[in-house]
């Protein structure tokens, strides 16, 4: 490039896929980069850059977890409600039919 003018931005990925993956690793990248920041500002400790990636990933994959185990708790919750709910309907029905 002459002078100083900055580097092009690289072209887009052309597929679903691809532009999924660069959204994640973007997104990971952020997030690396954020908690690495944080963590430099606390303890007077340089991480290295090379961690950036590797920390965004995991705190990606913990979030997903996190999420995932809240979502199986409430699903948990509504198929154990609707089954007391049949189990109410059923006694109510048996009720009935008795003279």
């Amino acid at each position: 490039m002459p002078g100083n003018l900055p580097s092009p931005p690289p072209t887009p990925p052309d597929g679903l896929l691809d532009q999924f993956l660069a959204f994640v690793y973007t997104l990971a990248h952020w997030v690396g980069g954020v908690i690495v920041e944080r963590v430099d500002s606390i303890v007077p400790l340089q991480t290295p850059g090379q961690l950036v990636d590797p920390i965004g990933y995991l705190t990606l994959l913990t979030i997903l977890l996190l999420v995932s185990q809240v979502a199986k708790k409430l699903v948990w919750g509504i198929v154990v409600v609707g089954w007391v709910l049949i189990g109410i309907r059923i006694v109510l029905e048996i009720l009935e039919k008795q003279p």
